[in-house]
C-alpha cells in the first residue's frame, strides 16, 4: 500500500472512517437500543393523544399493526443494508453524496432536530417529577419555577454522562431499563382497565370481548376529544409508519446499526415498534383514559405525569422519567455525531457534553414538550434526504450512474440533490398550505418526489460520466482505511468479557423483581390485590430491579471499557 494513501487514512477522523470490524455490536446491544428509544416517553404522550382521535378500538389496532410492520420493513430494508454496506453515520456519507457545503446544512438541521427531540424528553421528565416536589404546572412558553429549573438540570447532568460514554454507554443503559418499561406499561394497563370499569359501571372484564366493548365506550370510541376532523385506519397506518420516518426512511439510524453484524439485525426494529409503538401506545391510551376518569379532566389537557401518577403513584412517575431518558440519550448521540463534522479535532466525548449541556438549557423551556410539533416538523423536512442517498447508493449503479459522481466532478455542493431537496421542501409547503393531503399521509409522496426528482437531475448533470480513475483512488483510499483501522483496533479476542458467577446470579435475581411485579399486576387485575397495595409495593421492587440489575451493567461497563484502555497502551506502545 503507498504511503500516501496511508496518511491520507490516519488524516481522516474515526468517526468518519468505517467502523472497524472488531467494534461490530451483537444482538443484544441492538435490543436494548430499539427497546430503550421506543418503549419511551413520547409513548405516554402519542398514545393518550390517540385516544383523542375519535378512532375505534378496532381501528388502533389494525392500524398499529399494519403501519409498525411498514416501519420495521423500512427500517430492514432500507436502512440497515446501507449501514452495513458503508459502517458510516449518515453525517459523515452525506459529504461522499451530496459533498460538504450541503452536508454541514444537513448537519446542523439535523442535530438542531436531535436536540429539540432530547430536551422534549428532558422536560416532559421533569414535569413528571414535578409533582414529587409539589412544582406548580409550568404552563407557560418559559419556566415559571426555580425549582422546576433544577430539576430540569439534574436530569439532563444523567443523561449527558450517558451519552458521552458513546454507543456501548448508550446502549447498555438502555438494556437495563428497557425490561422494567415493558413490565410497567402490562402492569399499569392491567391496574387501568377494572379502575376504568368501575368508573363508568361496566362491570367485570372476563373476556377479550368485554375489552372491546370498554374500550369502544370510553377509550377509543370514535368521536373526538376536542376539535380536529376524525381519524381513521388509514390515519393510524400512515402515523406509525412515518413516526420514525426520519430513522429509518431517513437514514439516521445508520448511526446505530452501522455497529451491526447483519443487515438482518434491523428486523431487531421490530421489538422497539410492536412493543414500544402498539403495546406501549395502547397501554397508554388506556391509563390516559382512566386518569381523565379518576381526575375528572378531559383527556385532551392531562399531562403524562398526571396520568402515571394518578394510575401507578411514584413508580409511575419514575416510569416516565427513565422513559424520557432512554430516548434523550441517543437522540444527544445523534445530535454529536452530526455536529462532529464542523469539529474534526474535537472529541466526540467534549462534543457530546457540549450538546448535553445546549439541550438541558433548552429543556427548562416547557414549550418544547409539545413533542407532536418536533415530529411533524422532522418528518417533513429531514426524510427526503434519505430518500436522496439511497438513489445515490442502489438505484444510480443500477441506471449506468456512478456513486459519488458529483464529488468526483469537484462539487462542494451536489445541485442535483440541492434541487431535489428543495422541489419535496416546495411540495410539502404547498400540500400545506392548501391541505390537498393529510399531513399523516404527505410524507410518502414527498419521499418518493425527492427520490425520483434526484435521480432524473443527477442522471441530466454527470452521474453517468466516466469516473474510472477516480473510484480507483477511492477504492486505494478505502483498503488504507481498513489497514489503519485494523492497526489502531487490533483483534481483542483475548479480552473477551467473562462475567463471574456471582455477576450472572445478581442479574437473574432481578429478573425475579420484575416477574414479582407482573404476576402482581395481574391479582390486581383480577381484584384480588388491592390498587393501593400494588403502588405501594412497585416502587420497592422497582428500586430493587435496578440495584440488582444495575450492578451488572456497571459492572459489564467498566470491564469493557479497562479492555478499551489497555488496548490503546498497547497501540501507543507499539508505535513509539
Amino acid at each position: 500500500m503507498e504511503a500516501k494513501y496511508l496518511d491520507l487514512a490516519r488524516a481522516i477522523p474515526k468517526e468518519d472512517r468505517p467502523v472497524p470490524k472488531n467494534k461490530l455490536s451483537g444482538l443484544g446491544n441492538f435490543f436494548g437500543l430499539y427497546g430503550g428509544e421506543h418503549i419511551a416517553a413520547t409513548e405516554f404522550v402519542i398514545g393518550a393523544t390517540m385516544a383523542t382521535w375519535g378512532v375505534t378500538t378496532r381501528e388502533i389496532i389494525i392500524g398499529l399493526l399494519i403501519g409498525n410492520l411498514l416501519a420495521t420493513l423500512t427500517y430492514a430494508f432500507l436502512c440497515a443494508p446501507i449501514a452495513v454496506d458503508t459502517r458510516m453515520t449518515l453525517y459523515s456519507y452525506l459529504r461522499s453524496v451530496l459533498g460538504p457545503y450541503m452536508q454541514k446544512i444537513y448537519n446542523v438541521i439535523w442535530g438542531l432536530a436531535s436536540i429539540a427531540m432530547a430536551s422534549s424528553m428532558l422536560n416532559v421528565s421533569a414535569s413528571a417529577l414535578r409533582v414529587i416536589f409539589d412544582i406548580a404546572p409550568q404552563s407557560k412558553w418559559y419556566p415559571t419555577s426555580f425549582s422546576f429549573v433544577i430539576l430540569v438540570l439534574l436530569l439532563g447532568i444523567i443523561v449527558t454522562i450517558v451519552a458521552a460514554n458513546g454507543f456501548e454507554a448508550v446502549a447498555q443503559f438502555s438494556a437495563t431499563c428497557v425490561p422494567w418499561m415493558i413490565v410497567i406499561f402490562f402492569a399499569g394497563a392491567m391496574i387501568s382497565l377494572p379502575v376504568l370499569a368501575a368508573k363508568t359501571g361496566y362491570g367485570d372484564i372476563n373476556s377479550f370481548k368485554d375489552f372491546l366493548n370498554l374500550a369502544d365506550a370510553n377509550i377509543w370510541t370514535g368521536s373526538v376529544v376536542g376539535v380536529g376532523e376524525r381519524l381513521s385506519t388509514i390515519h393510524v397506518i400512515a402515523f406509525a409508519w412515518m413516526c420514525n420516518l426520519a430513522y429509518h426512511g431517513g437514514l439516521n439510524d445508520m448511526s446505530l446499526l452501522r455497529f451491526a453484524k447483519k443487515s438482518s439485525y434491523g428486523f431487531v426494529t421490530a421489538y422497539g415498534m410492536y412493543i414500544g409503538h402498539f403495546f406501549a401506545w395502547i397501554s397508554a391510551g388506556i391509563m390516559g383514559a382512566t386518569a381523565a376518569k379518576l381526575l375528572g379532566q378531559s383527556l385532551s389537557v392531562v399531562d403524562s405525569g398526571a396520568v402515571m401518577n394518578s394510575i401507578f403513584g411514584l413508580t409511575g412517575l419514575l416510569a416516565v422519567v427513565v422513559a424520557g431518558w432512554t430516548t434523550a440519550n441517543p437522540n444527544i448521540y445523534r445530535a454529536s455525531l452530526s455536529f462532529e463534522t464542523f469539529f474534526p479535532k474535537t472529541s466526540l466525548k467534549k462534543i457530546s457534553y457540549i450538546v448535553g449541556i445546549v439541550t438541558t438549557l433548552i429543556a427548562v423551556f416547557p414549550i418544547v414538550a409539545n413533542i407532536m410539533v418536533i415530529v411533524n416538523v422532522i418528518v417533513l423536512v429531514v426524510p427526503t434526504i434519505g430518500a436522496i442517498v439511497l438513489a445515490e447508493h442502489w438505484i444510480l449503479p443500477k441506471l449506468g450512474g456512478t456513486r459519488y459522481w458529483s464529488k468526483y466532478k469537484g462539487w462542494k455542493i451536489n445541485y442535483a440533490g440541492l434541487i431535489a431537496w428543495g422541489i419535496s421542501l416546495l411540495f410539502v409547503v404547498i400540500v400545506s398550505v392548501t391541505g390537498l393531503i393529510h399531513p399523516y399521509l404527505l410524507f410518502l409522496p414527498n419521499y418518493l418526489l425527492a427520490m425520483g426528482s434526484y435521480i432524473f437531475f443527477a442522471l441530466r448533470m454527470g452521474a453517468r460520466g466516466d469516473y474510472t480513475q477516480q473510484v480507483k483512488e477511492d477504492k486505494k483510499l478505502a483498503e488504507a482505511i481498513d489497514i489503519i483501522n485494523d492497526e489502531e483496533n487490533p483483534s481483542e479476542d483475548n479480552n473477551a468479557q467473562t462475567l463471574p458467577g456471582i455477576i450472572k446470579g445478581i442479574k437473574l435475581i432481578s429478573y425475579l423483581f420484575l416477574i414479582t411485579l407482573v404476576i402482581l399486576s395481574i391479582l390486581t387485575f383480577k381484584g384480588t390485590y388491592s390498587v393501593e397495595s400494588m403502588k405501594a409495593t412497585s416502587i420497592w421492587l422497582t428500586l430493587f430491579y435496578f440495584i440488582f440489575g444495575g450492578l451488572p451493567t456497571i459492572y459489564k461497563f467498566r470491564l469493557k471499557n479497562k479492555n478499551n484502555i489497555t488496548v490503546d497502551m498497547e497501540n501507543k506502545m507499539s508505535n513509539l
